[in-house]
C-alpha cells in the first residue's frame, strides 16, 4: 500500500508540473511580454517580424514557417537550414548532429528544396540564428533535438 501512495504522489506531482505550451503570435507577445513570463511558450512569427524584432525575440522559442533555400551537411561543424521569403533569412541550425545527420533531416531539406515548398522550423532564437528543435515538411515531422548513432 505504501508504494501504491508513493507512486501516486509523484504521478501527481509530474502531472503538476508539466508546463502546457502555450502558442502565440508575435504580435499579441509584442503588446505584453509580461504577461508570458515562467510560461511555456511558443511564439509563431515569420521572417520579417524576426528580422524587425530580432533583440526581443531572442533567446525565446519562436516557430518560422519559410521557403528552404539552402542546407549545409558537409565540412560544417553544425548542420543547417536557411530559410528565405521576401528578402529576409534566417540560418536554422543544430549543433547536436556532430557531422552526422540523420536521414530523416537530410530527406526533408532535400525534398523542401526540390519542391520548393514551405518548410516550418521550431526552436530558440539566438545571436546567430535558430537552434533547432523541430523541422516539419508536408507530412514529414523530424525532431532535431534526437540524433541517430552513425551505423
Amino acid at each position: 500500500m505504501r508504494n501504491y501512495c508513493m507512486l501516486c504522489f509523484f504521478s501527481l506531482t509530474a502531472l503538476i508540473g508539466c508546463a502546457e505550451l502555450i502558442r502565440v503570435d508575435a504580435e499579441t507577445y509584442m503588446l505584453n511580454p509580461g504577461m508570458y513570463e515562467g510560461q511555456y511558450i511558443l511564439i509563431t512569427t515569420n521572417l520579417e517580424e524576426v528580422s524587425e524584432h530580432y533583440q526581443l525575440l531572442q533567446g525565446l522559442d519562436i516557430e518560422i514557417a519559410a521557403p528552404l533555400t539552402h542546407f549545409e551537411e558537409r565540412d560544417a561543424a553544425s548542420w543547417y537550414v536557411t530559410l528565405e521569403k521576401g528578402g529576409n533569412t534566417i540560418r536554422a541550425y543544430e549543433d547536436n548532429y556532430q557531422r552526422f545527420v540523420p536521414s530523416e533531416a537530410d530527406y526533408l531539406a532535400r525534398w523542401a528544396k526540390h519542391e520548393g515548398g514551405t518548410v516550418t522550423a521550431q526552436g530558440k532564437l539566438m545571436e546567430w540564428g535558430m537552434e533547432l528543435d523541430q523541422l516539419t515538411y508536408r507530412e514529414l515531422i523530424v525532431n532535431t533535438n534526437v540524433s541517430s548513432s552513425a551505423a
